[in-house]
């Protein structure tokens, strides 16, 4: 998991319970031992595994590509608010998005139109 989002011990140890590592950032002046990346980013050590120290900012990079994606589906399938009650909602919504943008991939190449497969506005105005 890679979060630019709150970190606390907290959301570090629920992470790690679901056999996940929390790759979330932390502020330089946390408590504890901070690890940080070239790029300036922190991280608190005692959550992630030694052998991870060195990629350690390459795995936060792929927080932006889940970004931009997320981004897709606020802006073209207007998700902007996930529903907070619980995890079986939070597959819901994640799995409704994700159908979403496969049919607009499906429909791009089906049409032949294939610089539309991530245009999530693309087809609005289709009619069937």
């Amino acid at each position: 998991m890679s979060d630019a989002g709150p970190d606390s011990h907290d959301s570090n140890k629920l992470v790690l319970e679901y056999g996940i590592i929390p790759v979330i950032a932390a502020r330089g002046n946390s408590v504890g031992e901070i690890i940080k990346t070239d790029e300036g980013d922190c991280f608190r050590e005692e959550y992630i595994p030694r052998e991870y120290h060195r990629i350690l900012g390459k795995l936060y990079d792929l927080r932006t590509i889940i970004e931009r994606k997320n981004s897709n589906e606020v802006v073209g399938y207007n998700r902007s608010e996930m529903p907070n009650r619980g995890i079986d909602w939070a597959r819901c919504f994640v799995s409704v998005s994700n159908i979403t943008a496969l049919l607009t991939a499906l429909a791009a190449c089906k049409v032949g139109r294939y610089d539309l497969i991530r245009a999530p506005s693309a087809f609005r105005r289709l009619s069937v």
